[in-house]
C-alpha cells in the first residue's frame, strides 16, 4: 500500500469511528500536537475553534455533538498525496438551539505526519452556518 493510500484509509477510518461516536479511535489517529480548525472561523459557533492538542479536539467532538443532529454526514470524494487528503463532504445537520438547518458541502483538508493526524482545516459555507447559529 503506498503512503497516499494509507493515508486515505487513515482518514475513512476516522469518519467511521466518528459514525460510531467512538472518539478515543480518532485521537488515536491524531498526533498529540493536533490541529483542528474552520477556515473563515466565527466565535459565535461553538464548535470552530481552533482545537490544538488530544485533550481539545476531544472537547471539538463533545461540543459539535451536544451543538447539532447530524442528519447527513456523507464523503463524497477523497484526493490524496504523501502527506495531505482532501475530502468533499456532504452535511446536513440541525443545530439545536436555533432548530436551523445547514446543508452543505464542506471540503476537509487533513494533513499527516508519520501516518498521525497533524492537522484538520475545514472549508465550509461559514455565512450559512453563522446564520443558522445565530437565533434572531
Amino acid at each position: 500500500m503506498t503512503e497516499s493510500e494509507t493515508n486515505a484509509k487513515t482518514i475513512r477510518d476516522i469518519y467511521e469511528a466518528f459514525g460510531r461516536g467512538d472518539v478515543p479511535a480518532i485521537l488515536e489517529r491524531c498526533s498529540p500536537d493536533a490541529e483542528f480548525s474552520f477556515e473563515g472561523g466565527s466565535p459565535s459557533v461553538p464548535w470552530h475553534g481552533p482545537w490544538r492538542g488530544s485533550a481539545a479536539i476531544g472537547r471539538f467532538f463533545g461540543t459539535i455533538t451536544e451543538a447539532v443532529t447530524f442528519q447527513s454526514f456523507e464523503p463524497r470524494h477523497f484526493a490524496t498525496s504523501a502527506s495531505e487528503v482532501a475530502v468533499l463532504v456532504h452535511l446536513r445537520y440541525e443545530i439545536r438551539a436555533t432548530k436551523k438547518v445547514v446543508d452543505e458541502l464542506q471540503v476537509h483538508w487533513w494533513s499527516l505526519r508519520a501516518g498521525k493526524v497533524s492537522g484538520l482545516r475545514h472549508h465550509e459555507d461559514t455565512a450559512q452556518v453563522i446564520a443558522a447559529a445565530r437565533a434572531d
